[in-house]
């Protein structure tokens, strides 16, 4: 599991802080049905058995992905419903504004059209877009630390699977679920709710060395169908190729982590590979280099990755790809880059 961690950070005599933790969907796999039985001491015989699973490429026990005989055929992003846990601060905003999804003009201003199965009057997901709004709200609200966990790999199914490991017992708990330090944390105002991560459109052409987009609308194939999706990740097609972006007849693109992470720090939707910037070659300010500009907030980036991977990268950093990793470590540092050659950014506070 990879951790990358954005802190926005201005110190105060009187220190308040909000966590907002979230999941990005790597793998599809089976998860284990709600039955409110008592499962044997398992021990290390999950990882014997998950070392001979992978040695094997099948397991008679599960599988990960959509192909049975096999014990994994997906490692990388999908279209997947994810969660999000926040610590300090509730959703009710994001709930009483009502889900982007039920919404035909707010689709439009997501995904620059709206995709076809992706309108759901009754949806009660929200977009990852909105969590940009979320980390704004807390700043409107007075708050003096906003830290933002990524949590690579940590799904609803992986976070599920993990409690029931450490508890040894499967109980009826769709939703948040119990057994984890998080899931149980009470200790003040906490909420969970579900993002949609879909990107804009898959991948543009683009001159890195002038950092110019040069193809932008031709290839829009983002959206969410819950048809095919789930409206809950406890109610997935897990058979389906639709998640891993496989399904012809529903062609929506899986995100990478560029594009997911923009639309986190920046608030809008782009293409695969954006390090904030937008569709039409626009660059954004990701909110962590807006509070430095304007309310001289130190930022911190925390990450067990490299530091110029996307992820991190996108908490501060522009380009209109993820692989310029030389360019994107500069704008971190605050050097002249291919992005800022005549004036370079301040550069992150803590890099680690």
């Amino acid at each position: 599991m990879s951790v990358r961690t954005l802190s926005l950070i201005r110190p105060s005599r009187r220190q308040r802080g909000l966590v907002v933790t979230f999941g990005m969907a790597v793998v599809l796999g089976p998860w284990l049905a709600a039955q409110d039985t008592q499962l044997p001491e398992l021990g290390d015989r999950m990882r014997d058995m998950q070392t001979e699973a992978m040695t094997q490429a099948r397991a008679d026990w599960g599988h990960w992905g959509n192909v049975p005989e096999r014990y994994s055929t997906w490692t990388y992003h999908s279209n997947r419903l994810i969660p999000v846990y926040t610590f300090g601060l509730t959703l009710d905003s994001l709930r009483s504004r009502g889900s982007a999804y039920r919404d035909r003009t707010r689709l439009e201003e997501l995904y620059g059209h709206v995709p076809e199965g992706t309108l759901n009057p009754t949806a009660r997901y929200h977009d990852q877009t909105d969590l940009y709004r979320l980390q704004q709200e807390a700043v409107d609200a007075g708050y003096r630390q906003v830290i933002v966990f990524v949590l690579d790999g940590m799904d609803w199914q992986t976070t599920r699977a993990a409690a029931v490991y450490a508890t040894g017992k499967s109980g009826d708990e769709l939703g948040r679920g119990t057994g984890l330090s998080f899931l149980d944390y009470r200790g003040g105002k906490t909420d969970f709710g579900l993002v949609v991560t879909s990107p804009r459109m898959d991948r543009v052409r683009f001159d890195v060395d002038s950092q110019l987009v040069l193809d932008g609308e031709q290839t829009a194939t983002g959206g969410y169908d819950p048809s095919r999706g789930g409206e809950e990740p406890w109610r997935e097609e897990s058979r389906s190729g639709y998640l891993l972006g496989l399904d012809r007849e529903r062609p929506h693109s899986v995100p990478d982590s560029a594009s997911t992470a923009t639309s986190l720090t920046s608030g809008i939707k782009t293409y695969n590979g954006s390090i904030n910037v937008a569709v039409d070659g626009r660059q954004l300010e990701p909110i962590g280099r807006e509070l430095q500009r304007e309310q001289d907030f130190r930022v911190g980036i925390v990450s067990d990755v490299p530091v110029s991977h996307a992820t991190p990268a996108a908490a501060y950093a522009n380009n209109v790809t993820r692989q310029d990793y030389q360019d994107i470590a500069r704008d971190l540092l605050g050097l002249p880059s291919s992005a800022h050659r005549e004036d370079p950014l301040a550069g992150v506070d803590v890099l680690i």
